[in-house]
C-alpha cells in the first residue's frame, strides 16, 4: 500500500488521501515490498553461475614423515631406508644438510633429485648454516627425540638412465636416545625403524677420536650400539652397516694427526672383525660434512656414501628369471620360439 509524505495523511492505513487526490496526489510514495513479501525472499545469495566449490585438499606439511605416512612409499615400491645414529653433535644433521645442499648444485653420486615430501625440514636444518640467518658462524640444531621414528624423504633417479625412481627414507635417531638404547633393551626395541632399515649408519665424532679424553667412550658406544641392535634382532644379515667417522678435519689437526688417524683405523678394523659375520657387510667412511675452516673438499665422499645407500640393499633378493629350454621340433610351429 502507498505511503504519503505528509505526516497527518492516513492513506497508508485506511486508503483515504488527506487532499482527496487519490492516485494523482504528488505526495504519494510508491509502495515497496510488503512484510509478507520480504519474508519470502531467500536469505541465500543469488546463484551467479559459479557453482559449488570443490572440497579443500590438505597440502603436505614438509615435516618428517611418521611411520604410517612412510608406508605409502614402502608399499608402492622397494623404498630404501637408512637409519643414522650417533652421539649428540656427531654430525648426523650436518650430513643430511650437506646432501640437501649438494642436490641444489646438480646430481649427487650419479643420482638426480626428483622430489621430496619433506623439503621444509631440509630447509629448516640448513637455516642456521646460512648467512641470511644472521648467525656469526654456521650452526646445526640437534636432532629431536620426537623424530626418532620418523623419516626425511627423497626421490631420486639415476642420472642419464632409464631406471625407475628410487624412494629414500632417512631416519635420524636423536643423540639423546643413542646412549639410552645402549643401556636399555626396551629403549632400543622402541626404535621401530631399525628393524626395517636397509642401511644402518653409525656416526662417530672425529673430534672425539682426536681427543684422548673422549676417544674411548665414543668408540665403545659405537660398538655397543650395534651389539645391542643385534641382540634385539633389529639388525642382522639383511642390514648393511656403515661406520662413518665424521669431522675428518679434526682428525688431521697437526698436533695429533698421526695418532688420531691410527685410532680411527683401529676402530674401523674392530668393526669389520666384530660385525662382518653378523650383518650384510661393513663399510667404513671418513668425511667432513661441514668443515669449520672450509678448506677440505667433502662432496666426493658424501656423494659416494649416498650412492651406496641408494644402489645397494640386502633386504630384497635379486629376482631370478626362469631359463627357457627350447627343444627342436619336427614342425615349424614347434620351433616358433627358437627363431
Amino acid at each position: 500500500m502507498a505511503r504519503c509524505k505528509l505526516a497527518d495523511c492516513t492513506v497508508a492505513t485506511d486508503g483515504r488521501c488527506l487532499e482527496a487526490r487519490k492516485d494523482n496526489c504528488p505526495n504519494l510514495i510508491a509502495s515497496g515490498p510488503t512484510d509478507d513479501a520480504a519474508s519470502n525472499v531467500s536469505a541465500e545469495p543469488e546463484d551467479q553461475g559459479y557453482g559449488t566449490y570443490p572440497a579443500t585438499e590438505d597440502l603436505y606439511s614438509g615435516l618428517p614423515l611418521e611411520i604410517q605416512e612412510a608406508r605409502e612409499f614402502s608399499s608402492r615400491g622397494r623404498a630404501v631406508i637408512v637409519a643414522l645414529t650417533g652421539m649428540t653433535e656427531c654430525g648426523k644433521t650436518s650430513l643430511l644438510a650437506r646432501l640437501h645442499q649438494q642436490f641444489q648444485n646438480g646430481p649427487v653420486g650419479g643420482y638426480d633429485f626428483v622430489g621430496s615430501r619433506t623439503l621444509f625440514r631440509f630447509e629448516e636444518m640448513n637455516w642456521l648454516a646460512t648467512v641470511e640467518s644472521g648467525v656469526e658462524s654456521p650452526k646445526m640444531e640437534h636432532s629431536s627425540q620426537q623424530y626418532d621414528n620418523s623419516f626425511l624423504q627423497l626421490t631420486v633417479r639415476r642420472h642419464a638412465g632409464d631406471e625407475p625412481p628410487v624412494d629414500l627414507l632417512l631416519n635420524d635417531i636423536s643423540g639423546e636416545t643413542y646412549p639410552e638404547a645402549i643401556i636399555s633393551e626396551s629403549v632400543c626395541e622402541r626404535l621401530l625403524c631399525l628393524r626395517r632399515a636397509d642401511h644402518l649408519a653409525v656416526l662417530v665424532d672425529g673430534g672425539a677420536i682426536a681427543d684422548r679424553g673422549r676417544r674411548h667412550d665414543h668408540c665403545a658406544k659405537a660398538k655397543n650400539f650395534v651389539q645391542r641392535a643385534l641382540q634385539t634382532g633389529q639388525v642382522g644379515r639383511k642390514t648393511v652397516l656403515h661406520l662413518v667417522v665424521t669431522k675428518r678435519d679434526e682428525l688431521l689437526k697437526e698436533a695429533h694427526a698421526i695418532e688420531s688417524l691410527e685410532a680411527a683405523k683401529r676402530l674401523e678394523d674392530e668393526f669389520r672383525a666384530r660385525f662382518t659375520g653378523s650383518v650384510g657387510w661393513v663399510s667404513c667412511w671418513q668425511l667432513a660434512a661441514r668443515p669449520l675452516d672450509g678448506t677440505m673438499p667433502t662432496e666426493e665422499v658424501v656423494s659416494a656414501l649416498f650412492a651406496a645407500w641408494v644402489s645397494s640393499t640386502r633386504r630384497y633378493e635379486p629376482v631370478q628369471l626362469p631359463v627357457l629350454s627350447l627343444q627342436a621340433g619336427a614342425r615349424d610351429f614347434c620351433r616358433f620360439m627358437a627363431q
